[in-house]
């Protein structure tokens, strides 16, 4: 794991194509926004897992 301190405005490049920019910083909170191309998933963890359990339909 990677462990970077950034500043409000400041951004994270993940290869070529992927941006992490720091918009709001508070207590306890962080802020960001992600440039990614659209078939990059982005996925909050707590929302894959909930869909992970999730029942999936039948295709007939």
């Amino acid at each position: 794991m990677l462990v970077l301190s950034r500043k409000v405005n400041q951004k994270i490049l993940i290869g070529e194509n992927i941006e992490i920019l720091v918009t709001e910083l508070k207590p306890g909170k962080v802020k960001i926004g992600i440039v990614a191309p659209s078939e990059v998933p982005i996925v909050r963890e707590e929302l894959k897992e909930s869909t992970e359990e999730a029942p999936q339909p039948q295709v007939a």
